[in-house]
C-alpha cells in the first residue's frame, strides 16, 4: 500500500510556497508548517507518524494507493509561441454557431459541483483518442476559434475559452492540453489550452507568469 494524489489535485512550488489546486473540492491551498513537513516527507518516502499523516489525509490531497506511486509537481514546458501573429482566417457562420454553443456550455461548465466531471470527461476522451498530434491543424482552428468568439456575446474568461476550445477540438479530432497556473505575491491564478508548439488561449507571455500546477 501506498499513497497518492487524490483525484482531480495537482500541485508546484510557486517561488518558496507550496501550492495546490484541488479540482473536486474548487479550491487552491498553500500547505505550510507541519503539514507541508509531513507532505515533503511523503514525497520522499519518508516515514510520517499517525499525527502526521492524520492532519495530511484531512487537507483531502491524498488518497490511499493499492502501489506506491510517485509523488512530484507538475512539470510541463509551456511553449513560446502563440498566435497573436497568426494570419487571421474568416469564421463563418456554421463555425459561429459551433463556438457560441461550445462557450454556452463552457460556462455551465463552471456552475458548482460541474467542473470536476467535466475535466474528467475531457480526460477520458483524451486518453481514448487515437489521433495523432497535429500542430497546425489545430493551431489553424485555434484561430478560428479566435476570429468566431468575437460575435458570440460572452465576456471572455480563460477557463471558459479553454473550456469552449478543448471540446471543439476534440469534436475536430484534436487532443490539447488545458493547463492551471499559478503565480504567489500576490496569488493569482490562471489557465491556458495549448499544443506541443503553441499557447492557443491567451498569450505565451502572460502563460510564461504562472507556474503550471495542473495539466489535463
Amino acid at each position: 500500500m501506498g499513497w497518492k494524489l487524490a483525484p482531480g489535485v495537482g500541485f508546484c512550488l510557486a517561488g518558496d510556497d507550496l501550492i495546490f489546486l484541488d479540482v473536486r473540492r474548487d479550491r487552491y491551498l498553500q500547505l505550510s508548517g507541519e503539514r507541508r513537513a509531513a507532505f515533503e516527507r511523503l514525497c520522499a518516502r519518508e516515514p510520517n507518524d499517525s499525527d502526521a499523516m492524520e492532519g495530511l489525509i484531512d487537507t483531502g490531497l491524498v488518497s490511499r494507493s493499492e502501489v506506491a506511486t510517485a509523488i512530484a509537481p507538475l512539470e510541463i514546458d509551456v511553449p513560446d509561441a502563440d498566435l497573436a501573429a497568426a494570419a487571421i482566417p474568416r469564421a463563418g457562420l456554421t463555425f459561429i454557431a459551433a463556438a457560441a454553443r461550445s462557450l454556452y456550455w463552457a460556462r455551465k461548465g463552471l456552475l458548482p459541483g460541474r467542473l470536476a466531471a467535466t475535466l474528467d470527461g475531457f480526460a477520458a476522451a483524451k486518453r481514448a483518442w487515437a489521433g495523432e498530434p497535429d500542430d497546425i491543424g489545430l493551431a489553424a482552428l485555434a484561430s478560428v476559434y479566435g476570429e468566431a468568439r468575437r460575435w458570440v456575446p460572452v465576456p471572455p474568461r480563460c477557463l471558459v475559452d479553454a473550456l469552449a476550445l478543448y471540446r471543439l477540438s476534440l469534436r475536430n479530432g484534436y487532443a490539447p492540453t488545458l493547463i492551471f497556473g499559478v503565480r504567489t505575491n500576490p496569488f493569482a491564478a490562471h489557465c491556458w489550452l495549448q499544443s506541443h508548439s503553441a499557447v492557443l488561449t491567451g498569450t505565451a507571455e502572460e502563460a510564461h507568469n504562472y507556474r503550471p500546477v495542473l495539466a489535463i
